[in-house]
């Protein structure tokens, strides 16, 4: 916990530090604020006494407390009103620290973390509202503070009438810290144990408000189902929450008790004091004020120690989020070689082999497999048999279990991995449509190169794109699709062609197609194919299908089945040898009569 709050002191102070001494300052003074209000209280209300006995004494004393009592009121709201302030301003830089800092990983981990559902319940857990909750413990840290300095004052004041007001006041605060800090860390507990529920509980819902799931949802009648499935997750984890809090508001209910039954005591001892000394009427409510505030202020002050130790568990969690590293992290590129400036030798796989984190079952075993430069590759098989794991561990992506890939003879671990992904491009089956601006989804490519226009247009009209544009209402402007702005709606083929002029815009020396045709009917996905064929001519290219027709257009097509390589060859070579190849060609024949 301690190093919780030392990372999380570090961290404010890094975003907010002027901020938060202004604060600190304020929170300062308005704990005396109180203590003074006390005095002021007790010295008038005697003033009032004396003069009420002495009708013709003089006004000025009074007329003073009274522009004093204004004073301290005035600057009480003028504290609290820009301490308010402050914590705003406050939680909106650390909100914005936080959040980026959460992003932050995220784009930094790999991408097996994916994988893990573990790294997205942990994800689920810090990302609510996370400025908010670390600035949390800060906040009660100071407002304990404010307290502690009025409580201070108060028992000083007791302790000039008698020691037993004192202990009175105080008894009834650790129960009422038990109390609290035991029902923080149910729940907490409850929340972690939640956080599945949680994430299936905000997939079910998002489903039922995305756009494009909202077809399927109305063509399978699934909408009552969904909304039943995820109403059940929200009463269950509402019951659990309830039944928690039930007992909490039932020992809270025993602790005002207590608290009662101390001030009854404390009443005692005060009628016996006015029974055996002398104290003037200002002094006799003062003494009321003191140990009834002092009383509230301690419970209050039980109440935010655990609510201190509650938050500060989260806090623990989102810097372990930060910190978050899976063992098999180590494995993952972190080289600073450059990447060969051209490829000579080309690239070579080295008896490759990955599996899952996690697992033990191979989804590839023991590749070898040697890339000429300039060469066109197509790795073809039935799906599940390896052929996008293979890409993604020839771009860095995955981490290898055993073996190595070699660019040029260096090592893909000794590479550095932008130097790595700058040189290839790449178009996946599932290829991101961006709801921005035509010109950003080409730009996207190669962020480095978004305002070159006459580039995004050289590849806009070699890919067909530039067509699409002339026939949008703003051009390369225009937004796509109707998620952010009344933008307009393209079919399937429309963005492959932009998916496609993506890759192209991106200039790589090795450029990789993944499926990106699995949506498009044989023919097109053939013509789409040649196209890219023609558009990469000097360029090393991989294409991955599970149809065959495509593979025709490669100088080598390698066949994979169950994370081997089992035939490799021109389509006349392994039609000749009437292998899986030619079993495969010859059952998707009649795509293409």
């Amino acid at each position: 916990m301690a190093k919780a709050f030392g990372n999380l002191l570090r961290f404010v102070w890094t975003y907010g530090k002027g901020l938060l001494i202004l604060t600190s300052v304020l929170t300062v003074l308005l704990g005396i604020i109180p203590v003074t209000i006390l005095w002021l209280s007790k010295e008038t209300i005697n003033e009032v006494a004396r003069l009420i006995q002495q009708p013709t004494a003089d006004y000025t004393k009074i007329l003073l407390l009274l522009l004093l009592q204004f004073m301290v009121t005035m600057l009480t709201s003028i504290f609290m009103n820009t301490q308010d302030y402050l914590n705003g301003k406050l939680t909106n830089v650390l909100e914005h620290a936080a959040q980026s800092s959460v992003l932050q990983k995220v784009v930094s981990a790999p991408l097996f973390y994916f994988d893990l559902p573990d790294f997205y319940n942990h994800l689920e857990r810090v990302n609510d509202s996370p400025g908010h909750r670390l600035l949390s413990p800060l906040r009660q840290i100071l407002e304990i503070g404010r307290i502690f300095i009025t409580i201070f004052g108060y028992l000083i004041f007791l302790l000039t009438v008698h020691w037993s007001l004192v202990l009175l006041s105080l008894l009834a605060a650790l129960p009422v810290f038990l109390v609290q800090k035991k029902y923080g860390k149910r729940n907490f507990s409850l929340r972690f144990m939640l956080t599945p529920l949680v994430r299936d509980m905000e997939y079910t819902r998002s489903l039922l408000k995305d756009r494009h799931s909202a077809k399927e949802i109305r063509l399978f009648g699934l909408g009552s189902y969904l909304l039943n499935k995820w109403s059940s997750a929200f009463w269950y984890q509402f019951t659990e929450t309830l039944k928690i809090l039930r007992k909490q508001q039932r020992a809270e209910i025993g602790m005002d008790g207590l608290t009662a039954l101390f001030y009854s005591g404390a009443a005692v001892i005060i009628i016996w004091l006015i029974q055996t000394t002398s104290i003037q009427i200002g002094q006799f409510v003062a003494i009321g004020q003191a140990v009834q505030g002092t009383q509230g202020f301690t419970n209050q002050l039980s109440t935010l120690l655990a609510k201190v130790f509650e938050e500060m568990l989260y806090a623990n969690d989102f810097f372990r989020f930060l910190n978050y590293n899976h063992p098999e992290t180590e494995n993952q590129a972190r080289g600073s070689e450059p990447f060969p400036a051209t490829l000579q030798k080309g690239i070579t796989l080295e008896d490759v082999t990955f599996a899952y984190v996690d697992t033990t079952t191979p989804v590839l075993q023991n590749i070898q497999l040697h890339i000429k430069p300039g060469e066109k590759i197509a790795i073809v098989g039935e799906n599940g048999s390896g052929k996008s794991t293979l890409v993604k561990c020839l771009m860095g992506l995955y981490p290898l279990t055993k073996g190595d890939i070699r660019f040029d003879g260096i090592s893909i671990s000794q590479l550095a991995p932008e130097q790595l992904h700058k040189n290839m491009t790449v178009i996946f089956q599932d290829f991101i449509k961006y709801s921005y601006t035509l010109r950003d989804n080409i730009g996207f490519g190669d962020i480095t190169r978004m305002d070159d226009m006459e580039g995004m247009k050289e590849v806009a009209a070699t890919t067909g794109v530039a067509e699409i544009a002339r026939n949008l209402k703003d051009g390369y402007a225009t937004y796509l699709g109707r998620f952010l702005q009344e933008g307009e709606d393209l079919s399937g083929g429309q963005w492959q062609k932009i998916a496609l002029a993506r890759a192209l815009f991106r200039q790589g020396d090795i450029v990789i197609l993944d499926e990106p045709t699995a949506a498009l009917d044989p023919l097109t996905e053939l013509e789409v194919y040649k196209l890219v064929r023609e558009l990469t001519e000097s360029k090393t290219t991989i294409f991955i299908s599970h149809r065959m027709a495509a593979a025709r257009m490669a100088d080598r097509i390698i066949v994979m089945e169950n994370g081997r390589i089992t035939e490799s060859g021109t389509h006349d070579e392994l039609m000749a040898s009437n292998g899986t190849y030619a079993q495969m060609y010859e059952s998707q024949a009649q795509w293409y009569a």
